[in-house]
């Protein structure tokens, strides 16, 4: 079948698709030289990987969308979080680039698959003189990034490397115009380290997008006194439609293909004051849902209706200790 074809085969049928299909498997032939280059895993040039199921814990090949949508029960809640915090990253970071013009250069730090990369260089019209590059540590994900920027035409500027950000970025000083870290400094044992690596392969002036859970937020400290009233079983309900399991203490154990679980949330003065140490000038703050969501709410209808007009009354008042989590946009201060 076409997910299991060999990339030449795959060429060789899809012409046959009508034009706007065909863009989803045309292969790219235009020669990529990496602007750093270095010995991370490289795709082997198939379009399977992201065609055929199998990349296991994430859904995405073609075949995952298309044969298996109906796997996917509805997360209103956490689709809602994560593209509001998707947006205000890729606007920016799209601000950010465009500021500066051509040429220049992007860096994600914790890209996982390329989606925010990708969705920028689409936004910034596909322009082969802007650099976006990729980190992260999951092998996998890397792999899968590199067969997308060099199967599909117009993201031959994207390029993706496997690198641990606790030892160092392999990139000289002041870099990069635009660094985006979503989700990332929490997962890290040392953040003030790492920020500091964002720091000196930001060019001064350089935009740098953060965002990250806070530890203690209203209706978080509120959830772990429900949860002992009910003995637990708020937690065993909610993580549950997480897919997510529970220790042996009742605490959500997160896994991840690699790197920590969450070990160094902070809350908001302690990452106000951290940023200020280090010289990040915090631009803009902006709180995000009170929920990350969870399936358990899809299943509730009442609950989530509840829910939903929570946020609405956030969305109002916009009180930063009621958030789950908080972005910031930082200027790198010389």
């Amino acid at each position: 079948m076409l997910a299991h074809s060999t990339p030449r085969r795959v060429v060789a049928r899809v012409a046959q698709l009508e034009p706007a299909k065909r863009i989803l498997f045309l292969p790219l032939t235009r020669p990529r030289t990496p602007m750093y280059p270095m010995g991370e895993p490289r795709s082997h040039g198939s379009a399977d990987i992201l065609l055929a199921r199998g990349f296991a814990p994430h859904r995405v090949a073609l075949e995952d969308y298309v044969a298996y949508q109906w796997e996917a029960v509805g997360d209103l809640l956490g689709t809602r979080s994560i593209q509001r915090r998707d947006q205000l990253a890729l606007r920016w970071l799209y601000d950010a680039v465009r500021q500066v013009g051509a040429p220049t250069s992007a860096l994600d730090i914790g890209c996982a698959y390329g989606n925010h990369l990708f969705m920028l260089n689409a936004m910034l019209g596909k322009p082969q003189s802007v650099e976006l590059v990729g980190v992260d540590l999951f092998d996998k994900a890397i792999q899968v990034a590199n067969t997308f920027a060099e199967q599909i035409p117009g993201y031959s500027n994207c390029r993706f490397h496997l690198v641990d950000i606790t030892q160092g970025l392999p990139f000289p000083d002041s870099s990069f115009e635009a660094i985006n870290a979503c989700d990332v400094i929490e997962h890290l044992i040392d953040p003030r380290q790492s920020l500091l690596e964002m720091r000196r392969v930001a060019r001064p002036g350089a935009t740098i997008v953060l965002s990250t859970p806070l530890r203690d937020s209203v209706f978080k400290t509120l959830a772990r006194k429900a949860n002992r009233l009910t003995k637990g079983r708020l937690y065993r309900s909610y993580y549950a439609g997480k897919d997510t399991s529970l220790g042996p203490t009742g605490m959500p154990i997160m896994e991840t293909p690699a790197g920590h679980d969450h070990v160094s949330e902070m809350n908001l003065t302690e990452l106000q004051g951290l940023c200020r140490d280090l010289g990040l000038r915090i631009e803009q703050m902006e709180p995000m849902s009170i929920l990350s969501g969870s399936k358990w709410f899809g299943r509730h209808d009442f609950v989530l209706a509840g829910a939903l007009a929570l946020e609405a009354v956030h969305d109002r008042l916009r009180r930063p200790n009621w958030s789950h989590s908080v972005m910031l946009r930082l200027r790198s201060v010389r």
